[in-house]
């Protein structure tokens, strides 16, 4: 049994619901609810938490559409395996990052990043309107501003690639905002661009690349920008990488916007 006064207590700067959801959530990713373990009943987290049953109930349904947990009649509420978890969730993402993520972690960010965003650059580069392009280079402008100013750089270059993202036309890359979010601010954390000079430097180059790229309107170009990025950023944090295949991929709209 998982005592009370064990487990971790978030902050009350939330809504009663989102205290819960948060206040579990970090307990199921810091092993104090394991997974497959069935949660203290009711009660015990009302007292906890300090909340009515109405948004104990709403926050479990939340926990639930993301994959944490399952309640079953004369069970209880289990705690699924991490194969479940909506990994793509901005809250469950967050949540990792309050506790700190390890390597691993940072690289399994770095390898869906690897998957769909050059992808999303490619489809960028045939499907980009002309204001698109504008928020892209408005962005990047704003990074060249903040070569001393990490928190600035991180702002201005989360708004680059959610403009990439944007203008890919497809709501599936769309969504995976989040994941570029929690990958950046991870890594800045360790190092960022603005650390030194020639750094930001290299890093403003190969920023440049792409939306060039983008602008040029050439999708094998811009997809191949993206991918150096990508593997220089994981360098840059000392995450390491093994074998790489070449992989030509032909990208075709086949949607009409």
């Amino acid at each position: 049994m998982v005592l009370a006064n064990d487990l971790q207590k978030p902050a009350r700067t939330r809504s009663a619901h989102d205290l819960v959801a948060h206040g579990i959530g970090q307990n199921i990713m810091r092993g104090r609810f394991p997974v497959g373990s069935i949660l203290p009943g009711d009660a015990e987290l009302m007292e906890l938490f300090g909340v009515s049953r109405t948004a104990l109930r709403e926050a479990l349904k939340t926990l639930a559409a993301k994959g944490l947990i399952e309640s079953k009649t004369k069970v209880g509420t289990r705690v699924l395996d991490r194969n479940n978890w909506n990994m793509f969730d901005a809250d469950i993402l967050d949540w990792h990052l309050e506790m700190g993520v390890d390597a691993q972690f940072l690289g399994w960010l770095f390898e869906i990043r690897q998957t769909l965003e050059p992808f999303a650059c490619a489809t960028a580069a045939l499907r980009r309107s002309p204001k698109q392009l504008e928020n892209m280079r408005g962005a990047l402008q704003a990074m060249y501003g903040c070569a001393t100013n990490r928190q600035g750089f991180t702002k201005a270059d989360l708004a680059f690639h959610q403009a990439i993202l944007e203008a890919s036309g497809n709501p599936f890359l769309q969504s995976i905002g989040s994941v570029i979010g929690a990958a950046l601010a991870t890594s800045f954390t360790i190092s960022s661009p603005v650390s030194s000079d020639d750094s930001f430097v290299n890093v403003m180059q190969q920023h440049q690349a792409v939306f060039d790229a983008i602008e040029r309107q050439e999708p094998r170009t811009a997809s191949e920008a993206m991918t150096a990025l990508i593997v220089q950023a994981a360098e840059r944090v000392r995450i390491k990488h093994g074998g790489s295949a070449l992989v030509a991929i032909e990208t075709h709209a086949f949607s009409n916007d």
